[in-house]
């Protein structure tokens, strides 16, 4: 059976008592069609990609994503990457939140899978000819299923870990990363809300601090519609 997304949307939201304003997400068609997507790539271990401009609400879709998942069956670890990110902090990072398994294997402890949230995947320079180190090292680990011991020179194997990475559209700072890292991706683009999902946000948040049970009356809350499409 098939069903419109529209009614999936959880039409009687109204934001938490606590929560600050920059953390947001207001459910809309497309907040739930992606994060329907996000969920089952990382159920079926697929590493996932988020694209789109500043505004759209790819990292915070995706750390609350990540805090929604199960605490015994999953860990989580978010990287911030710069101009300045280089590939050894990057495995330093990594390893820091990993245990060994074996003499040639690390993995995260407890039995857990851990996901790795890189945010701003495309923002470390570029070197002389032409590469990013840092996302080298991610793409060897997904190609190959680890990365080398910098001290001893020997193969390690990285297990149960999966990449969930966000970036912005190429400009002011922000590079084109390598076709080869992004073919390793399912790549899952993120779009400014139309008119009328942007009237359905502003309402939502709008509302609450309105209404009747805020002290407001009827007339005040029954202008949160006009009000929004006023301003």
């Amino acid at each position: 059976e098939f069903k419109l997304w529209s009614e999936v949307v959880d039409a009687g939201w109204t934001p938490p008592p606590d929560a600050p304003f920059s953390r947001l997400i207001v459910p809309t068609q497309d907040t739930e069609r992606n994060k329907y997507i996000m969920v089952h790539l990382l159920e079926k271990h697929m590493p996932f990609l988020v694209v789109g401009a500043t505004g759209t609400g790819k990292t915070v879709l995706v750390q609350q994503l990540l805090d929604g998942l199960t605490r015994e069956t999953w860990g989580r670890l978010t990287l911030n990457f710069s101009a300045a990110t280089n590939s050894k902090t990057v495995q330093d990072i990594m390893e820091g939140a990993l245990e060994k398994k074996s003499k040639d294997k690390m993995g995260p402890p407890g039995g857990r899978r851990l996901v790795v949230f890189v945010d701003d995947l495309n923002m470390p320079k570029k070197d002389e000819f032409g590469s990013q180190p840092p996302l080298e090292l991610l793409r060897q680990w997904i190609g190959y299923g680890g990365w080398y011991d910098r001290s001893k020179q020997s193969w390690k194997h990285i297990v149960d870990i999966q990449l969930a990475c966000a970036m912005g559209p190429p400009g002011g700072g922000r590079t084109v990363i390598s076709e080869r890292l992004q073919s390793c991706f399912s790549v899952i683009n993120f779009t400014f809300p139309g008119e009328k999902e942007v009237q359905h946000i502003f309402e939502a948040i709008l509302r609450p601090s309105l209404s009747i049970e805020a002290g407001f009356a009827e007339e005040v809350a029954d202008s949160v519609p006009a009000l929004v499409a006023m301003t």
